[in-house]
């Protein structure tokens, strides 16, 4: 968008809607949120103006989240790999609030763009994690060392639920994006402190 656009660079290009005014089937939605967490995440508010597009939508990254045999520590680490990836603030954000507040260590979490060569990622993640990256970045040319390594690590189901978190995660990143969703003020602190992906810094 040219910089004589009527939006200025840090405003949403959606409404974040209030609960009260959602479709039943995303105020089902937003409840469970609120009832999880205490909030409704402005991603969230930001789906509901699509009606129940957008409740459908936000049912199928809730199952992404729970949903299968990827134990939620991976499954968190597969999102937090593509979010960063894409460079969306808002989504590494919230994948680092779910990994801290589940107990996974700080000095990990910074190294996330060094997990094939940092001790603190085994096999598994790291395979995952190759995987999550070669899928964001170009999934018609991953190289055949990753996909050896991810077959390697993991059974056919295990294959394909990795995927789809990953696959799912890179939807709602430019969706969050491209609509400039704004940083809730209770995650502020945290999104302060998300790694930059390598390849933007190496570019400035």
């Amino acid at each position: 968008m040219s910089g004589t656009s009527k939006y200025p660079a840090t405003e949403p290009l959606v409404p974040m809607i209030e609960v009260e005014n959602m479709s039943p089937r995303m105020r089902e939605a937003a409840e469970r949120a609120l009832k999880r967490a205490g909030r409704v995440p402005n991603s969230a508010r930001a789906r509901a103006t699509a009606g129940d597009l957008g409740a459908a939508a936000r049912t199928f990254f809730e199952e992404a989240l729970v949903t299968g045999s990827i134990d939620r520590e991976l499954r968190l680490l597969v999102r937090y790999k593509v979010a960063t990836t894409n460079n969306c603030v808002y989504c590494s954000t919230h994948q680092l609030n779910f990994l801290s507040k589940g107990g996974t260590d700080a000095d990990k979490l910074k190294a996330i763009h060094d997990f094939a060569s940092d001790p603190a990622f085994n096999d598994r993640e790291r395979a995952a994690l190759a995987w999550a990256d070669a899928v964001t970045r170009d999934a018609s040319n991953i190289a055949p060392d990753v996909a050896e390594h991810f077959d390697a690590a993991f059974s056919p189901q295990e294959r394909a639920e990795i995927t789809i978190i990953a696959a799912a995660r890179g939807a709602l990143t430019r969706f969050n994006d491209a609509l400039r969703v704004p940083i809730e003020d209770a995650v502020a602190d945290i999104a302060a402190v998300v790694p930059t992906e390598r390849r933007v810094r190496e570019a400035g």
